[in-house]
């Protein structure tokens, strides 16, 4: 029997026995993982970031925390529905979750699934029914469908509570505008220009209504 061939029958023996062989890696605990992948992505390194959350034990790897760092850091690699599946395994792992709702928001509007969108906010808003950035995807849904009194309606509120929030009123703006309420629209792009003169969009809203500064 060759070296080579008696150290691979040996190491799959110490694979059933859990003892480790003198000169073979240990594998790594789920913290030293789960650290790794966070050191990796503090210096921009995605792909080598993901590797340590798929490396981890079966036990760990289909936990809540590390579907909801595979959800994310997928969806920053642009590999979407894989991170709609991740977050969604997390979303079933603790059903009053917000966080994986809000989290998997992102790559559904990435994918331009806008009625999932819709959806899976309003889910997130039954848990919490004021929370910011559900009510604002909701609201970028409904524009996106083409529902634009409703997503007003929810722009609305959002500024209710966030005055000085200029995009959110942007976003306001433009859904006055295309539900023919130019008035209201003109209103909210000029009161964005009056604190944000350069706000791209509020300039072009406000010539789309046939207004001027």
């Amino acid at each position: 029997m060759s070296a080579k061939r008696w150290f691979a029958l040996m190491l799959l023996g110490c694979a059933f026995s859990g003892v480790v062989p003198a000169g073979a890696d240990p594998q790594p605990n789920p913290q030293e993982l789960f650290q790794r992948s966070y050191d990796a992505e503090a210096v921009g390194k995605l792909q080598d970031a993901l590797l340590p959350m798929d490396a981890l034990p079966a036990g760990a790897r289909n936990g809540y925390v590390a579907q909801i760092r595979r959800g994310w850091l997928l969806y920053k690699l642009g590999r979407h529905a894989e991170a709609v599946d991740a977050y969604s395994k997390a979303s079933a792992l603790e059903p009053r979750s917000v966080e994986s709702r809000l989290g998997v928001l992102a790559p559904k509007i990435a994918m331009r699934r806008w009625s999932d969108v819709e959806s899976t906010a309003r889910e997130a808003l039954k848990l919490d029914p004021n929370n910011y950035s559900a009510n604002a995807k909701l609201a970028f849904a409904y524009y996106n469908l083409g529902r634009y009194a409703e997503a007003a309606t929810v722009y609305k509120k959002i500024t209710d509570a966030y005055p000085g929030d200029i995009d959110i009123r942007s976003g306001l703006g433009w859904s006055y505008l295309k539900a023919s309420k130019a008035g209201d629209a003109i209103r909210e792009f000029r009161r964005i220009l009056e604190v944000a003169p350069k706000h791209t969009l509020a300039r072009e809203g406000l010539s789309a209504a046939g207004a001027t500064e």
